[in-house]
């Protein structure tokens, strides 16, 4: 998603058409945003007479597309989502071989410095979801999950050069689980 920061919220006709010459298509192609994707791939995946290969390719692009809807940064035009922002992550200004983002502290960096082992995090979920009646919020539609996400990245947006530490995990590091676990909900409730 690429909402702009000054807005309200999602708009179709000014989130979803981005004309860029390097890619083919894109002149005409003016559903080029998960939230129109994702009803394309749903369809694509209910209709039975779409080709198996259609539909295992639209299957992998809504596993993803709701996972990406979730990820608060990923809603904002700023900054390429935050990958234009560069941070100290953990005392750290490199994440490997690249210099530490804001994108890549919130799709990676937050959740391995918490150190929970995959079944662990699996079990806190878990946790989470019925601890906070997560269930409930399960329903939907991407356009009001981008709407959400959006909201929070606003509340979560580092600055270039800031730091991604010790306390800016403590205040967010919960937003992470939640996402994670609406994402989950929000997934199965789009495969039923």
């Amino acid at each position: 998603m690429d909402i702009p920061r000054d807005a309200s919220g999602f708009g179709e006709s000014r989130d979803c058409f981005h004309p860029d010459r390097r890619h083919r298509s894109s002149e005409e192609d003016h559903h080029n945003c998960v939230v129109d994707r994702m009803e394309i791939f749903q369809h694509i995946l209910t209709d039975k007479g779409s080709p198996r290969a259609q539909r295992i390719e639209a299957l992998k692009f809504l596993v993803h597309f709701v996972g990406d809807l979730h990820q608060p940064v990923h809603a904002r035009e700023d900054a390429r989502g935050g990958n234009d922002i560069h941070v100290v992550e953990f005392g750290s200004p490199q994440c490997g071989s690249r210099p530490c983002n804001l994108h890549f502290a919130w799709d990676i960096g937050l959740i391995e410095h918490s150190g929970r082992s995959e079944s662990h995090y699996d079990q806190e979920l878990e946790n989470l979801i019925v601890g906070e009646k997560l269930s409930a919020r399960a329903e939907g539609s991407a356009e009001s999950w981008a709407n959400e996400s959006f909201e929070i990245a606003k509340q979560v947006w580092g600055n270039e050069g800031g730091l991604v530490d010790e306390a800016y995990s403590r205040a967010n590091i919960r937003v992470v689980d939640e996402q994670l676990a609406l994402a989950g909900l929000r997934l199965a409730t789009v495969m039923n």
